[in-house]
C-alpha cells in the first residue's frame, strides 16, 4: 500500500488491517526532517534558538497526538485518566496507557484458550480431560449439586 500523508486512515489496507508500524515509522520520521528543517534556525542568538525548541516540542506533540489517536481508534491504547498538567508514572507522561485486553496477562489467557488448538497432543490431552469430567458428573450428579 502506498499511502499518502500521515492521516492514520490511509495505513488501513484493503482488508481493514491497521498497518501499525508503517504508520508509526512514517510519523517519526516525518517528525525527524521537521526537527531537522527547524534546525535552519539555530544560531548564537539565544531567542531564536528558543523558538527553535519551542517549535520541535509543539510539532512533536502533534505528531503524538496523531499516532495515539490512531492506536486509540484500535483500541490499542487507551486514555489514562490522569490530570493534564502532572507528571503520572502510569503512562509516563504520555496520557494513554496499553488497553487492558492487551496485556501480557490477558495474552497468557488467550493463548491458554487458543493455543491447544495449534497443538495436537496438548488439543488431545485437555479433550480427554474434558471427557472424564463429563462422565464423572453424569455418573454422579450429587457431588455437584451445591457448585449449581
Amino acid at each position: 500500500m502506498r499511502a499518502k500523508g500521515l492521516d492514520w486512515r490511509n495505513y488501513v489496507d484493503e482488508s481493514g488491517d491497521f498497518e501499525l508500524a508503517h504508520y508509526i515509522f512514517r510519523v517519526l520520521n516525518d517528525l525527524m526532517k521537521q526537527s531537522l528543517d527547524l534546525g535552519t534556525l539555530l544560531s548564537d542568538d539565544q531567542s531564536k534558538l528558543r523558538a527553535y525548541k519551542d517549535q520541535v516540542k509543539v510539532v512533536f506533540r502533534r505528531r503524538w497526538q496523531d499516532v495515539a489517536q490512531a492506536l486509540e481508534s484500535f483500541e490499542i491504547i487507551v486514555p489514562c485518566g490522569c490530570p493534564p498538567q502532572e507528571f503520572c508514572r502510569l503512562c509516563g507522561g504520555s496520557r494513554y496507557r496499553l488497553n487492558e485486553t492487551l496485556s501480557p496477562d490477558r495474552m497468557r489467557e488467550i493463548a491458554v484458550v487458543t493455543g491447544p488448538g495449534t497443538n495436537g497432543e496438548v488439543s488431545a490431552k485437555l479433550a480427554a480431560g474434558l471427557e472424564k469430567a463429563l462422565a464423572m458428573f453424569e455418573s454422579h450428579p450429587q457431588l455437584f449439586e451445591n457448585d449449581r
